[in-house]
């Protein structure tokens, strides 16, 4: 009997949340968060027109590819929820629960806004024309198009993502001409637009979101008040992962930051506020292993180097917008299957319940102890670098596996500590 108990009781934990299974049972942390907030952060200036499109050609099929995992589970009795445990278990890709919104580099005219009507901001996995609706907000608002940029064409069928954007396909999605005019300014400011559209999305925002900015001699009044406050309503959600995904084929001019400033630490403080699991994705200016940029243009290496940082610090994701060859676009649907691939295998992070004393952590891995990681020291950015295993990130309270140690998508983790604070709750029998 207590036994039994004891299974119902896991049960109804599991039932609190079938998608997260978040299990504290004494000193011990079985933790997965399946859910990830993607944004799209389009560089609208107008030498961004071959890459949105291309971008759009292919984003069906990437939506069509997360869609395969679509969740069939049934929840009708006990045995269904012993089953859906296992299955858990052993696919826990199959259970990832993302959203996609779009915002542009153009801060000022933006403000970190999701562009879209306020029903299609937040588009959710599985809800009817995901894809289209993505394709109409980035085509529609946050695409630049200059005269005599792409063809005209007949109107043709507007309700399934294009092969070729034309001025007939355009018409017919957004209403004609209403895809004119979304020509942004050639200051690209990514890391603001990324922390403005954070400010929005949550209900109670760090107070530097609307403070004014001086750096220098240079001054702004702050772009948002407390009126902005949730109006990206839903698009951060708690223990999720933030994916910023920049499409640029410039750098950062981002105003929190002095002109030749590379490291943006001051933006790094600012996102930490918000205590999100965070990985960034760079589709941008291809470079070097020494960072410098190989194909020409108007982008400058310390521009650069600011989102490199992000990418480096958060174990994301670097994929030239260029053929690093050739300098000639890059094929979008390749790019769109390494963030599907990054997407399905959001587990190297892991947030802990409680504060824990660090020196009683323990990890294991499928059965077996992970070692804590040894630090080999600083890198480029002065950040620490790591051998295989653990650490523990006082920053969002989490332990990020490194090198070998990640854990694949159906791996069992499980982390002992002792809180601080004294057990994590009590236990339900």
């Amino acid at each position: 009997m207590r036994r039994l108990v004891a299974f119902i009781g896991l049960i109804a934990l599991t039932g609190c949340n079938q998608y997260e299974l978040f299990r504290p049972t004494g000193y011990q942390q079985d933790s997965f968060s399946n859910k990830a907030d993607v944004l799209f952060v389009i560089d609208n200036s107008e030498s961004m027109t071959p890459y949105a499109t291309s971008l759009a050609v292919n984003f069906g099929d990437f939506v069509g590819e997360l869609a395969e995992l679509e969740d069939t589970t049934v929840r009708e009795s006990l045995s269904d929820a012993v089953g859906n445990y296992i299955d858990y278990g052993k696919n826990r890709s199959a259970y990832l629960n993302y959203q996609f919104g779009i915002t542009t580099t153009d801060v000022d005219a933006q403000q970190g806004n999701l562009v879209g009507s306020n029903k299609n901001k937040v588009l959710e996995r599985g809800e009817d024309r995901l894809d289209m609706k993505f394709i109409e907000n980035l085509l529609c608002e946050a695409t630049c198009f200059p005269t005599g940029s792409i063809s005209g064409g007949g109107g043709g069928s507007c309700n399934v993502p294009p092969t070729e954007v034309t001025t007939g396909y355009l018409d017919c999605l957004c209403g004609e001409g209403n895809w004119e005019n979304n020509c942004g300014t050639s200051t690209e400011e990514g890391l603001e637009a990324t922390f403005l559209a954070m400010c929005r999305s949550v209900p109670n925002p760090p107070e530097a979101c609307f403070n004014d900015i001086a750096v220098g001699d240079d001054e702004w009044q702050s772009l948002l008040t407390r009126v902005d406050t949730d109006s990206n309503t839903g698009f951060m959600r708690q223990r999720s992962t933030f994916l910023p995904i920049l499409v640029t084929d410039e750098g950062d001019s981002s105003r929190r930051l002095a002109q030749g400033n590379q490291i943006p630490d001051d933006y790094a403080e600012l996102f930490r506020m918000f205590g999100a699991n965070m990985a960034w994705v760079v589709i941008g200016a291809p470079a070097n292993p020494s960072l410098d940029l190989v194909c020409p243009g108007t982008a400058t290496e310390w521009q650069t180097i600011r989102y490199e940082y992000f990418v480096h610090t958060t174990n994301g994701l670097k994929i030239n917008i260029q053929d690093p060859n050739s300098c000639e676009p890059i094929d979008f649907g390749t790019a769109l299957q390494e963030i599907g691939e990054l997407l399905s295998s959001l587990l190297t992070a892991f947030p802990l319940t409680s504060v824990p004393k660090v020196d009683t952590i323990v990890v294991f891995v499928d059965g077996k102890e992970i070692e804590r990681a040894e630090s080999l020291g600083t890198d480029d950015f002065g950040l620490e670098v790591y051998r295989s295993g653990w650490a523990y990130v006082p920053e969002t309270n989490a332990i990020q596996f490194h090198g070998e140690s990640i854990p694949q998508n159906d791996a069992e983790v499980k982390v002992y500590f002792e809180p601080l604070d004294g057990m994590p709750r009590e236990l339900p029998f």
